[in-house]
């Protein structure tokens, strides 16, 4: 062997151990998200598995979305649904998401962001299955129990209209599936559902429909009449935000409008975000909770459906102000059973109490035992929750020793006490960037945060954030204003008005003589 054959198997041999211990080197991030540092000796690294589920809890402003789920939305490596209420976090990691020709879409029901990449969505599509019609119906009524409860209703009451105008809103949903109609079919039935015949009539005939929903239909609109009345309002709120003709056309398919391929997007590691808002006069908590329940189903087949029996990369739902804008029904049970499959869930709140208002205090508590890890910003007023964590936390031994003089000289005494590791008051007192985080058998510790708008990262997101502020200034001065939309309309009054006396148009209000 010559030396200039020794000296390249010699290079060969160090590109295959050089290779060995790539492949060794272990990266976190394809296993998990990244959550902060602890504060304690060492300042370990704080990563949460994708197998491994988390809540939440900060109020307003106290950073959870920017020191928590943006970091955690912008690291993970497959697709994404968020759900979120601020403009601003849409904008901040739409770009950072969509890198690689990575597919986006956002479903933005007011309109608050044009120019951005539309989800379109038909509720009507694939309720021939009178299962997905069920799951569907269910999913927009369970969007209005927090309007109701908020609007003073009791939380059982508003339960209860919420099954009732399940029951309808399925069969209007798989009635309209069967014979082909579309979305404008079920609104004109929602306007007036007590009068529409024709659903219970296609249900009793059709060859193809659920037996006995026909039924369910008649006993759910023609019973009591108070019962029947709060049925029927229940579900024209659940459908309320397609009454207006401009979010029906932002959110449903219509001519060169396709629906989204949501499994295709999936697949590509795409990202779904769901903008919404507190908005007590329109609430899209309906529609977006029906539209995140479709997305996660979908997800879910595929996982099935997949060679490993999971999906890979895992698919990250990051409900951001989850009781506002899409409480979905089924959350405990894809925390029990699909983790495993390859779907992981972050959700925040808060407060306690919205959880309680959306779910009932049972349910709330089933769902916070399910979590996996808990992470608590100070700040809040919630003292009631506070005590429950600081008893969840536990105490600690503490030894103390006292003192005495007397009459026979010095004495001591030594005695053990069972103190709170942390006091209610101390979590309230948590500064910025710290948060509590409760991890299933671990012990308790204070996490510290970073803020992804810090350094040159954060820079770089901002920039993006202007340059996606940019587009939509550009596509709301494409946008009619409220005073143009008033002057066509009037304009188009006048082209088709009548005669005067004979105008459905025509003023009311005149005096005799007039």
């Amino acid at each position: 062997m010559t030396g200039i054959d020794a000296a390249k198997i010699g290079r060969q041999v160090s590109r295959r151990l050089a290779d060995a211990a790539a492949a060794r080197r272990f990266d976190p991030a394809g296993v998990g998200w990244r959550l902060g540092r602890s504060t304690g000796p060492g300042r370990a690294e704080l990563w949460v598995p994708y197998d491994r589920t988390a809540g939440v809890y900060g109020p307003q402003g106290s950073g959870k979305t920017l020191d928590l789920l943006t970091p955690a939305l912008l690291g993970a490596p497959g697709a994404a649904l968020v759900t979120l209420t601020k403009p601003d976090d849409l904008l901040l990691t739409i770009d950072a998401r969509a890198e690689g020709g990575r597919p986006v879409a956002v479903l933005d029901p007011f309109g608050v962001t044009p120019g951005m990449p539309e989800l379109v969505w038909d509720p009507v599509a694939g309720c021939v299955d009178s299962m997905l019609a069920e799951r569907r119906a269910k999913a927009f009524t369970a969007g209005t129990v927090r309007g109701a409860v908020a609007g003073g209703i009791a939380d059982d009451a508003a339960r209860f209209y919420a099954a009732e105008g399940a029951k309808v809103l399925q069969a209007f949903f798989h009635a309209a599936a069967l014979t082909g109609r579309t979305l404008h079919d079920v609104l004109q039935w929602v306007a007036d559902p007590q009068h529409a015949t024709a659903p219970e009539e296609i249900l009793r005939a059709h060859p193809h429909a659920a037996p006995f929903w026909d039924g369910l239909l008649r006993g759910a609109l023609h019973g009591d009449e108070r019962t029947a009345g709060n049925t029927a309002t229940t579900v024209q709120q659940a459908m309320s935000l397609f009454f207006q003709q401009p979010i029906r056309d932002r959110c449903v398919p219509g001519p060169g409008r396709p629906a989204t391929d949501i499994a295709a997007l999936i697949r590509q590691g795409g990202t779904v975000y769901l903008l919404g808002r507190e908005d007590p006069y329109a609430s899209a908590a309906p529609l977006m909770t029906a539209i995140a329940e479709h997305v996660l189903d979908t997800a879910l087949g595929l996982a099935v459906t997949a060679p490993h029996g999971r999906l890979c990369p895992s698919f990250l739902a990051c409900l951001d102000e989850l009781p506002s804008t899409a409480p979905l029904p089924t959350l405990r049970t894809r925390f029990a059973n699909e983790r495993a499959l390859g779907l992981s869930f972050i959700y925040a709140a808060q407060t306690w109490r919205q959880l309680v208002i959306c779910y009932g205090e049972d349910e709330a508590r089933a769902l916070f035992g399910l979590t996996n890890n808990i992470v608590v910003f100070g700040g809040g007023k919630d003292g009631l929750f506070y005590r429950e964590l600081s008893e969840l936390i536990g105490t600690t031994r503490v030894t103390r020793t006292t003192y005495s003089i007397g009459r026979g000289g010095m004495g001591r005494s030594t005695a053990g006490e069972d103190v709170p590791i942390l006091r209610p008051e101390e979590i309230r007192q948590l500064p910025e960037r710290r948060a509590l985080l409760v991890s299933e058998n671990a012990r308790p510790l204070i996490a510290a945060l970073t803020r992804c708008i810090d350094g040159k990262s954060g820079q770089a997101l901002l920039a993006a954030q202007d340059a996606a502020r940019a587009r939509v200034a550009a596509g709301r001065r494409q946008t009619a204003s409220a005073a143009e939309r008033t002057a066509q309309a009037l304009a188009r009054t006048q082209q088709i008005a009548p005669p005067p006396d004979r105008s459905p148009f025509s003023s009311t209000d005149r005096r005799p003589g007039q």
